[in-house]
């Protein structure tokens, strides 16, 4: 069990993160803009949603380091806002925990890739 516990999080926090990237970054550009709608018309949400999903859909198409690492710090904060948006109207139950799971998605997404930047350096794409 040790093995599995010590495998999984080695996939987790040192893969390749391109399918996570761009799993969220559809989500946040195909999703968010009318999941947001359960709570009302939050635009500023909606058009970040729409800005930073496209761009983290762009960095990981582009395979520019630093693109993707400054597009998965936006997403993480996108999903933190996303997931105190659902808190506040207290929604954070049944499917929008969903977004809690983005969110930690994007954070490891952004460790990942911060790594990754810090081992390749800052220009070099990969």
């Amino acid at each position: 069990m040790k093995k599995i516990i010590k495998n999984l999080r080695d996939i987790l926090l040192y893969s390749d993160s391109y399918l996570f990237e761009l799993f969220v970054g559809a989500l946040h550009f195909f999703i968010l803009p009318l999941a947001i709608l359960e709570i009302g018309w939050l635009l500023d949400v909606q058009i970040l949603g729409i800005i930073i999903g496209g761009f983290q859909l762009y960095s990981v198409g582009m395979k520019d380091m630093r693109c993707r690492y400054y597009a998965c710090l936006a997403a993480f904060i996108l999903a933190m806002i996303t997931v105190v948006h659902y808190a506040l109207v207290g929604m954070m139950a049944g499917s929008q925990l969903g977004w809690a799971l983005v969110t930690i998605m994007a954070f490891i997404n952004l460790y990942r890739t911060f790594n990754e930047k810090l081992h390749c350096g800052v220009s070099k794409s990969i």
